[in-house]
Parts: C-alpha cells; structure tokens; sequence
C-alpha cells in the first residue's frame, strides 16, 4: 500500500482503524490484533474496520502515535511481514558527526541536501538526516531534521531510531552496536583489508597494485628494486592524507609527501626508525605509473549502486585530475569532468575506445561491488577508484564506503545527482520496508 496518510483518532487504547477494502488487500481481519512497526519501534495494536474511511487513510489511536513517535506530516507506504504491519519507510542519514555542523550545511548546500527530499517525497515516507551528537540512545530516539515542504525548509523535531541508517561518518562502537545490520555501508575495511579481501579472487589480481602491511626496510627494498619506487601511505586515511613516495639515490632514501614539492632524506638507519613508527596502520604499494595529461594524473570514481535492494549497476563515472607534478591522481578544489571527456584527453582515444573502456570499468566495478558486500555486509553504493597505466590498463587503488556522491554537482549536473540519489533511496526504502 502507497501513499497512505496517518490520522490520529481520540480511540482509548491501542487501535488501528482502516477501510474494509484496504484491509482485505493488506490480508488483515476484523479484531485482529497485529504489530504495528515505525522505524526500530514496534507496538501491540487492535485492528478496526472503519467502512466510510478513504482507502488511502488509515487511523491511529492517539497512546499508539505517540508510542511509536510517529510524524504525520508525510504520506507512507505499508506492507504486511506475517504479523506485523510496518509503517515507512523510516530512514535515517547519518552526515555528521556534529549538528551544528549539519544544520548549517543544510542551510548552505541547498543544491546538495533538497533531492533527498524531493525524492522521497515521490517515494513516500520519512527521511530525516542527523548527526551522531543527536542520538539519545537511553530513550531509542534521534534529534534531527526533514524537510517540510509546507515552509520549504529544513525542520528540527525528534524521532523514533530509523529502520535503516545510511552513513556518512566513521561509525563509532556505540552506532555499531545500537543499529547492527541497519547501519547500510557498514565499516569493513581500511585499505590493507580492502587489498586483502579482494586478492581472494583471482579475478582481480590483473588489476591490483602489489602491496603489503608489512612494514620493513627489507620489504621496502625489495619494492625499490623491482619498481624503481614505492608508496607508504596510512591505511585509515583517504584523500591521499599521508601518503609518501620513496625513492633511493646511493646509499640515502629520498621521500616526497603528498600535495608538496618538499624532499627529505634519510639514512638507511633513519628509515628504519621511520619504518617502525609506521609498522602498526601503513601500507607499502607499487607506484603506478598513470597516463597523466600535462602533468597531471588521472583518476576515475565509478559509482555503482544497488538496483531493487539486490543487483548492482554503475550509475555514474566521474573522473578528474591530480595537481601539477603532483604524486598522486588526488588534487585540492572540487574539479570533476565526464569519463569519455577525460579519456580522450589521456589516450585521444575514438569513441568506440571511450565506449569499450567505459564499458570495461562498469563490468569491473559491479564484480567488484558483488564481492565486498558478500565480504562485508550490506551495502548501497561503492565508490570505486580506477587509475589506467601508460598502456590503458585498469589498477584499483580505492573503494569508497563514505564517498561524495555530490561529483556530478562539480559537473553542474544536477538532473544526475538527482538520479543517483533517487536510485539510493529506492533501494533504501526497499531495505526498510522488508525489515
């Protein structure tokens, strides 16, 4: 059942009241007692058949609304699993960690925040987006904010737990443990169990960078040796936070960080002493050599996300390019061109090239995306980072859990961002509902 609106009624107790013609098509019986399900919240209520009521109202006892905390202000939908009738969908977006914080992105990134809204507006159901300071966990309830389209505004209230969290934060142990498989893009890796969990599959080698956790001067002179030159980047840090290119002349070794043109040399005794400090949460990788474009690196994000709750399709692919010189395909600014755009610029391919290419990093990412999420848990979106060596060879380097969907913005590309979020939400709802 779509588009249903939720009335309160004065009934003393907990009752539910709809008409006779939506009750049978729901499978529910007069004076049946039923679930009644609201987000992570579920009560004992009496079902009553009300036979002038309109069949997209259903009735709620006043002890009841309030129970389950339920906003009226929106239509949802219902659906029937055995005994219990869940109301929703009851989704939570978790962007913050802060929401003083939240409120003033929701202010100023209009372009950002309002398609979620307006998305599910047509989908139907509540849709509130929260920070972690938000959550009372002793009373099970959220202080956060949807979007009231009466006042075209953001509008604060306090809701019940939702029945999914989409994330866009860390998640600490007390959101892991509160939500569980509700929490969708659950933490699973950092970058070594990423590389770990897909050397499983013999699929994926071709397309992996040689890289170890285990951090020694032996390990590193062995990269050296056989690339020339190798990465020690942290592994719980994305963006290119930390990372470092080593390189050896004569007996020193020479390092560059990230986003400087800064060099630094070590002795061999020093880089051992450097070695240990970083022993515990660093990688060592092969560089890459990327087909850059006047000096600059090129990176692709292929976005693939869960059709129907189940099948995985590429949505979006975005490319941009490093800074100048840079060491990495990561750059400061918000830069973002189309793939085909950008891979005639690195290899001035024709378009049947552009299309097969394209086509090629789609097949990877959704096999990609298949493999985690048995790996991991649940998930909604990936966010794949995709680098083509001097040949056009495809290196895995990244996969996004928390990425920013808001690339296509960059683009001026609203009419995609909206269409990626719609996909998000559809799958979302879907999860919720099936709960």
């Amino acid at each position: 059942m779509e588009g249903i609106t939720l009335l309160v009624t004065d009934s003393t107790g907990m009752k539910i009241e709809m008409n006779r013609k939506m009750a049978i098509k729901a499978g529910l019986f007069k004076n049946r007692e039923i679930d009644l399900s609201y987000g992570m919240r579920k009560v004992k209520v009496k079902l009553l058949i009300k036979k002038r009521s309109a069949e997209d109202k259903i009735f709620i006892s006043g002890q009841a609304v309030e129970k389950l905390k339920i906003e009226r202000s929106v239509p949802y939908n219902c659906s029937l699993e055995g005994n219990c009738l869940v109301i929703g969908p009851v989704l939570g977006m978790l962007f913050k960690q802060n929401s003083k914080n939240l409120e003033q992105a929701l202010k100023e990134n209009p372009a950002m925040f309002f398609p979620y809204a307006r998305s599910i507006k047509g989908l139907g159901g509540l849709l509130f987006f929260f920070a972690e300071d938000g959550i009372d966990y002793d009373a099970s309830e959220i202080s956060g904010y949807f979007y009231d389209f009466e006042t075209m505004s953001w509008k604060q209230s306090v809701f019940p737990f939702p029945a999914i969290i989409y994330r866009k934060i860390k998640a600490s142990r007390a959101l892991k443990e509160a939500f569980g498989r509700r929490l969708i893009n659950p933490p699973c890796y950092y970058k070594w169990k990423f590389y770990s969990i897909l050397k499983e599959n013999q699929a994926f080698e071709k397309y992996l960078p040689e890289t170890t956790n285990v951090i020694t001067k032996e390990n590193l002179d062995s990269f050296l040796q056989k690339y020339g030159k190798a990465f020690l980047k942290m592994s719980n840090q994305g963006g290119g936070v930390g990372m470092h290119l080593i390189w050896k002349e004569g007996e020193e070794y020479l390092s560059r960080q990230n986003f400087t043109d800064d060099t630094f040399r070590y002795s061999s005794a020093q880089m051992i002493k450097l070695l240990k400090v970083c022993e515990k949460n660093h990688i060592l990788q092969q560089p890459i050599d990327i087909k850059a474009h006047q000096g600059r690196q090129a990176i692709y994000r292929v976005i693939a996300v869960k059709e129907h709750a189940e099948n995985w399709k590429v949505r979006a692919i975005h490319g941009w390019l490093g800074e100048q010189g840079g060491i990495s395909t990561q750059a400061y600014g918000l830069t973002a061109r189309y793939p085909d755009d950008l891979l005639r610029m690195q290899f001035e391919y024709p378009p049947r090239k552009v299309k097969e290419k394209i086509r090629e990093m789609e097949k990877l990412a959704v096999a990609l995306a298949e493999h985690l999420e048995n790996a991991c848990g649940t998930f909604v979106d990936f966010g794949f980072d995709f680098g083509l060596d001097e040949k056009g060879d495809i290196y895995i380097f990244e996969g996004n859990t928390l990425q920013q969907l808001e690339m296509a913005l960059w683009l001026g590309d609203q009419m995609m961002y909206g269409e990626l979020i719609h996909r998000i939400l559809t799958a979302l709802k879907e999860m919720a509902l099936g709960n």
